[in-house]
């Protein structure tokens, strides 16, 4: 075996079999005793068995790459082999045989899990994965590169079972939840509804959903969070037709709901829908002052989902947050932010000036005097400033809370506008160009699209306390 594995022994082998295959009637007569002996069913056993014990010799493994490195160093040799390739390629013999042969292989265990080692290997070096990334952006840049792709991916989706792979594939990969999948789930959970997050539960034939909910009175629903953007583009409006029509169809159990990004913007939009079609009705908690905890320490995800779920506006500036929880739950919050115009301390005097910019309270627990409570609790977390409030007269806001936590009416604020859809849900100015903004759309093109009408509305009141 050392005689064998020597590297004199490599160079000579190496050379007499280039002399030998220089010849095109030694290599045609090999070529055709090579097909003749391939058409026997079980000499190709024989041989793949052969292979099979041979290539478990860490040695025979060794030299055979030692001898193909050599040859590989070899520019006539890589020439000769690219170029039958090429040609190789393209045929349909060819093509249907590595398919065959890739299959038997990827059905080994020891092959599949040694494959697997090495690209998780691979991909752990930074270098390898933006090599790959550069190369990948330079071949999708390539028009027939692009095409190519896409007419494999349009082929390999005709068939069931690849569809079928692909749903189970991303139902097990599940459990990044997007920035609206995360106010639905918090508005299901807060009304009492069970409900499977993205994942294996939410698969249905060759789909995988947003979020199912298990409806007492009915069909379950299957609930589609669709971003403004993305699923306006044609494309993503031909799936989600298929995705559609594939479930009325064939899971006539089950019912679509599709909820649109910017639906959360528009106060309990989206809390009413759930509630209509499910056939709930608000019921409000009781429970008493004293069982509240006031802290400052809350985590911004949450204080992001619970204003995305309950506030007319949504999540805005951060700043010092004072929530009220019962039991555990989120049942109320408080945003002082620094005020949006830098010169506003100068209307109040000197010193911090600081606005109350977010107050809310979940719906259940619109309890009396709570607002004007929680308020007072909330300011002893502020050093001393002034404290600005705006009370928006556009959505039926008079200020009535701020008075009751003794503010003082300053000045009014001269009146503005806003938008309101064909239900009469509102959404703020700011929210709706802020969307617009995303879409790379200006306010009109945005509201004319999703049915937004620009009214305009009373005045604002500012009020102030001196903390």
């Amino acid at each position: 075996m050392e005689v064998f594995g020597s590297d004199e022994f490599i160079e000579k082998m190496t050379e007499v079999n280039k002399q030998h295959w220089e010849k095109p009637g030694f290599r045609a007569a090999v070529v055709e005793r090579m097909k003749l002996q391939w058409q026997d069913d079980d000499y190709r056993a024989h041989i793949t068995e052969q292979c099979r014990l041979a290539w478990r010799d860490p040695e025979l493994r060794k030299m055979a790459s030692d001898i193909s490195k050599l040859q590989w160093k070899d520019s006539s040799y890589r020439k000769l082999v690219l170029d039958a390739m090429a040609v190789s390629m393209v045929s349909p013999e060819y093509t249907s045989g590595q398919g065959r042969a890739a299959a038997i292989w990827w059905g080994l265990d020891w092959y599949r899990s040694k494959v697997i080692d090495r690209v998780k290997e691979a991909l752990s070096d930074p270098d390898v994965r933006k090599k790959i990334s550069e190369a990948s952006k330079k071949a999708w840049r390539n028009p027939e590169f692009r095409k190519r792709q896409c007419e494999l991916r349009r082929l390999a989706w005709e068939n069931p079972e690849y569809r079928e792979k692909m749903a189970v594939a991303r139902a097990s990969q599940s459990g990044k939840i997007s920035s609206i999948q995360r106010p639905l789930y918090q508005l299901l959970g807060d009304l009492g509804v069970e409900y499977c997050e993205e994942g294996e539960s939410t698969r249905i034939g060759y789909y995988v959903f947003d979020c199912l909910v298990k409806n007492p009175n009915g069909r379950d629903i299957l609930i589609e969070c669709q971003g403004d953007y993305w699923h306006s583009l044609p494309e993503a409006q031909s799936r989600d037709r298929g995705k559609f029509t594939y479930i009325d169809k064939y899971f006539p159990e089950f019912e679509v709901m599709y909820v649109w990004e910017h639906e959360f913007c528009a106060h309990d939009r989206v809390r009413n829908r759930l509630m209509n079609k499910l056939g709930i009705s608000t019921q409000e908690v009781d429970f008493e002052f004293s069982d509240l905890v006031i802290s400052d320490s809350i985590p911004s995800s949450d204080i992001n989902s619970f204003l995305d779920a309950y506030h007319y506006i949504g999540k805005g500036r951060g700043g010092r947050v004072v929530g009220a929880y019962l039991g555990g739950e989120l049942v109320a919050c408080v945003v002082f932010s620094a005020p949006l115009r830098q010169n506003i301390a100068q209307q109040f005097g000197q010193g911090k000036v600081v606005e109350l910019s977010r107050l809310c309270i979940h719906p259940a627990y619109q309890k009396r005097n709570f607002g004007s409570w929680f308020i007072s609790r909330a300011l002893k977390f502020l050093d001393s400033c002034v404290v600005v409030a705006y009370a928006d007269s556009t959505v039926g806001h008079t200020g009535a809370v701020y008075r009751a936590s003794n503010f003082e009416l300053h000045h009014m604020v001269p009146s503005d506008y806003w938008y309101v859809d064909g239900d009469g849900y509102v959404m703020h100015k700011r929210t709706l160009y802020g969307r617009a903004s995303r879409m790379r759309m200006i306010e009109s093109e945005f509201a004319d699209k999703y049915g937004y009408v620009k009214k305009f509305g009373g005045s604002k009141y500012c009020f102030i306390k001196r903390v």
